[in-house]
């Protein structure tokens, strides 16, 4: 560096070996250190066997570690930024080349990282881990523990910046610059590097040397780089000649060489494209470090890389093929050309926007969904209303920074892409040759695969956890996708796998544990007569509550967050479900489960598609035959979901909604508060006539974002009061309030309730599908249940309905898949569930596991104590089951066997 020095402090036109030596100097101080042995020694120092008194410090691990992160994730993209911004003093392709070594130094460091067998301080047995010392010289042998630790990552995030300095204490020849700026980069990069690692070897998660090898790979890699890149970056330095006219006056014409040629032609088309490219490759930058650990766990840092410029190069092609093929016929004429370079370059503002919109939205709902944007962000864009109010109230600042980003990422594309005059146009042969050559490259990208089969989702599921899988993706391509498969929704959606219909009947048949002769009926195979357990000489009146988003992980009594002290005291009073289980992860899916008892499906769900709106099996329909009046209670506007109109065409009497409700109630975004709901359901439950008996569904909705819900009257579980938690201890209280009146009421001795959850309030976790989330309570009580029980059996949402209409005292025929776990025979067999997680379907018997996905083979797995790992061996019959019921359910729908 100090060859570099003059008296002025100005660089000196560029010396090849600049920098080569302090480089070896850092190489010697580096080799010196790990000879001497000190790593063990300061570790030692700092902690013992008891492990590291500073590795949960708050601001290390707070401050210094998690938020300096998200600090240098946002430097990288304010380097993006300057490396894009026009008109600077530094030329554009140096700026480029100090962000590409800026990323290939973040890259290699990972590269070695994720490839390591050395593991971190704390993993040790000297600090109370399970692992050996082995140095990391010694390659290829694995100390016991996890390994990958070794170079720093966290300490990369400042060394890599180390490229900064390089314009100016190396620059291209011809260049004059100020060395002390230079420095200046230097200094920070190295300060900033230095502390990253200091920070975590005083937590205990890497030794010196750690950094040490990290700080000269950033700097071999940047030196190196800058290096191989100097004759491109000098050849752009040359001063240049003054410009004369193409065509001077009496002279001819000289011919474009073929690259000018093309390149001129293509900038309309590659402009976009690299912009759209940058904006996917920064954001999945950024889910990636917001992610690390779950990737790190999956052991999948080059898939995600490697996924993920294979799917960007299935979007640019898709997005690009048909105006890539027209643009050389479009280049045979100047005035065409100009109008058609116009066209394009508005189609890639558009399409640059609609990416960077979506990337934008991605963390949000990766948040709440663990997954990239699916249908679901389309599906509720019509309840303006509801989503509206959500949006603004719990997501604003996404929608702020949303709405600065755009505007000025349009302005940089605008600025990048001003149309340059250049007189080039093509010949017929050249346009014929590179229109074909255009489109068969941007196919083949938007096909992704050189197999039978294209690209899609599912190719990037290797791992078992669904989010890691959904990272190489991009947003608009995952939304895209789901749409597409949406118009499927008709016809049940994917197929996992063609089953012939007998079998698919014989062993759905078969699993219900009634035997081949209960079926009499070909056009609802699974239409059987149920005859009751428990005759009464008058059948029990039904109110089921549906609680919204409970699960488990909320529940005192299922070993969740002691929020529920009033259902877990009733769950002493009645029929206690352990291991019950939702169907899917919408309130639909779950209406559709326990109102209906129908399995679900890859596709919508049944309370949205045509053929379920008029003469679908419900528990309404049912009991009206047996005289029974239905009503449905939401605290909000009935056509959600399409709720209404599934509910009226299906044996429903009456609506009872938002507009119902006293003048008095609590309105919030979804409409009025569990209470004020529980006490006009319990009215309406006191008018009815001794002699009618009814069925009441009691939809409540206080526990859904934004939580809003009255003050007073039970104690909050933290601050502020509008958090889940304190929801679901008010939604609680709310419960406990109305069986207390019911309990007085002249209806309880003959009403059976039911209180069960629609689903999980966030269905997330590092799996291919995470069951612990679709964990729920469920508990059957009232006057009539004398003998409190615990049903242990797994079970799923589409049991409830048999098991309900059993309890009642009540027969006859439906085509219910489900079983009655009243019955002490059907809670001696192996329990199931059926769970749907997007794309993916789930069938647990006990705790054997068969995963479907699309595309996939079935996967085996296992889950015990929270915990789905892969499971060795085969399960041909587990298998079987799970495939036929992912295909009954289809074909029940289409068939309209469920009737």
């Amino acid at each position: 560096m100090h060859a570099l020095s003059s008296a002025r402090g100005i660089a000196k036109p560029h010396r090849r070996h600049a920098l080569t030596s302090p480089l070896m100097g850092l190489l010697a101080i580096t080799l010196l250190w790990d000879a001497s042995g000190l790593d063990l020694a300061v570790m030692q120092l700092l902690g013992n066997a008891d492990g590291f008194a500073l590795r949960h410090l708050w601001w290390l691990e707070r401050v210094l570690h998690d938020a300096m992160r998200h600090v240098m994730t946002g430097l990288w993209v304010l380097l993006c930024a300057w490396a894009l911004w026009p008109g600077l003093r530094v030329p554009k392709r140096e700026r480029w080349t100090v962000l590409a070594l800026a990323t290939l130094s973040l890259a290699a460091v990972n590269l070695f990282k994720n490839t390591s067998l050395t593991s971190c301080p704390w993993e040790l047995q000297a600090f109370g881990g399970s692992a050996r010392h082995v140095s990391h010289w010694a390659w290829g042998v694995s100390d016991g523990g996890s390994g990958r630790c070794f170079p720093g990552g966290h300490a990369s995030s400042g060394f890599a910046f180390m490229a900064l300095c390089l314009p100016w204490l190396a620059p291209p020849s011809g260049a004059v610059r100020r060395r002390a700026v230079g420095l200046r980069w230097l200094a920070a990069a190295v300060g900033l590097g230095l502390l990253a690692g200091a920070v975590q070897t005083l937590r205990g998660a890497h030794f010196p040397s750690h950094t040490l090898w990290t700080w000269l790979i950033c700097a071999s890699v940047s030196w190196a780089g800058w290096r191989l890149a100097l004759p491109w970056l000098e050849a752009r330095s040359e001063p240049r000649r003054a410009t004369r006219p193409m065509f001077a006056p009496g002279q001819p014409r000289r011919p474009a060489s073929p690259g000018h040629t093309l390149m001129a032609v293509l900038r309309p088309l590659w402009l976009p494209m690299a912009c759209m490219l940058a904006a996917l490759w920064i954001s999945r930058l950024g889910l990636m470090v917001w992610q690390a650990d779950r990737i790190t766990q999956a052991q999948a840092w080059g898939h995600v890389w490697l996924q993920g410029l294979r799917f960007d190069a299935v979007l640019l092609g898709l997005v690009w093929v048909l105006p890539a093929t027209i643009t050389p016929w479009l280049s045979l004429g100047q005035r065409s050309q100009r109008a058609w370079g116009s066209v394009l370059r508005v189609y890639g503002g558009l399409a640059l926007l609609l990416v960077a919109f979506m990337e934008l939205s991605t963390p949000a709902f990766m948040a709440q969904y663990d997954s990239r944007p699916n249908y679901l962000f389309v599906e509720y864009l019509g309840y303006a209303k509801e989503v509206g109010g959500t949006l603004i109230k719990d997501y604003w600042p996404h929608l702020l920074a949303t709405a600065l980003i755009l505007p000025a990422l349009a302005w940089v594309y605008a600025r990048l892409t001003r149309p340059v005059a250049h007189g080039v146009t093509l010949r017929v042969w050249q346009a014929l040759g590179l229109s074909l050559v255009l489109f068969a490259v941007l196919a083949l990208a938007g096909r992704g695969a050189l197999g039978h089969r294209p690209a899609n989702p599912a190719s990037a599921a290797v791992t078992t956890d669904h989010l890691v899988n959904e990272v190489p993706l991009s947003s608009l391509y995952t939304l895209a996708y789901a749409i597409r498969q949406s118009r499927k929704s008709e016809e049940g959606g994917l197929v996992y796998a063609e089953m012939p219909q007998a079998q698919v009947i014989e062993v759905v048949q078969r699993e219900t544990g009634l035997p081949a002769t209960a079926f009499k009926d070909p056009e609802s195979p699974l239409r059987h007569l149920q005859t009751s357990l428990h005759p009464r000489a008058r059948p029990l009146n039904l109110v089921i509550v549906l609680e919204e988003s409970l699960g488990a992980e909320f529940v005192g009594r299922l070993g969740g967050l002691p929020l529920t002290p009033h259902l877990d005291r009733l769950a002493n009073e009645g029929l206690w479900f352990d291991n019950l289980y939702a169907t899917g992860t919408r309130s639909v899916r779950g209406i559709e489960a326990v109102v209906a008892g129908f399995p679900p499906t890859p596709a919508v769900s049944t309370v949205k598609l045509t053929k379920s709106q008029r003469d679908f099996f419900t528990l309404a329909s049912f009991l009206k035959p047996k005289g029974y009046e239905s009503t449905f209670f939401y605290g909000g506007e009935s056509h959600f979901d399409n709720m209404r109109s599934y509910f009226m065409g299906n044996g429903f009497d009456r609506v009872v909604e938002q507009k119902d409700m006293p003048a008095n109630a609590f309105m919030g975004t979804w409409g009025a508060s569990d209470g004020d709901l529980f006490d006009v359901a319990h009215q309406q439950f006191l008018r009815q006539p001794a002699d009618k008996p009814f069925f009441g569904l009691v939809f409540s909705s206080s526990n859904h974002a934004p939580f809003e819900f009255p003050e007073g009257g039970f104690d909050l579980y933290e601050q502020p009061g509008n958090t889940v938690n304190n929801a679901v201890k008010y939604a609680d209280h709310a419960l406990g309030r109305f069986f207390e009146q019911a309990r007085r009421s002249p209806y309880w001795d003959n009403t059976l309730f039911l209180v069960v959850a629609d689903h999980n309030s966030r269905v997330y976790g590092p799996s291919v599908i995470p069951i612990e989330r679709f964990h729920i309570p469920g508990l059957i009580l009232g006057g009539a249940i004398r003998t409190p029980e615990r049903i242990a059996t797994v079970a799923s949402q589409i049991d409830l309905a048999p098991t309900l209409i059993s309890l009642m005292g009540l027969s006859g025929e439906h085509p219910l898949t489900g079983r009655d776990l009243s019955d002490p025979a059907q809670r001696a067999r192996p329990g199931r569930a059926i769970m749907q997680f997007d794309k993916i379907q789930a069938y647990m018997e006990g705790s054997r596991v068969a995963v479907l996905q699309p595309d996939v083979a079935p996967r085996l797995m296992t889950y015990a104590e929270g915990q789905l790992k892969d499971s060795a061996g085969s399960d041909p019959a587990l298998v079987e089951k799970a495939q036929a019921h992912a295909r009954y359910a289809q074909w029940a729908y289409q068939k309209q066997w469920h009737r």
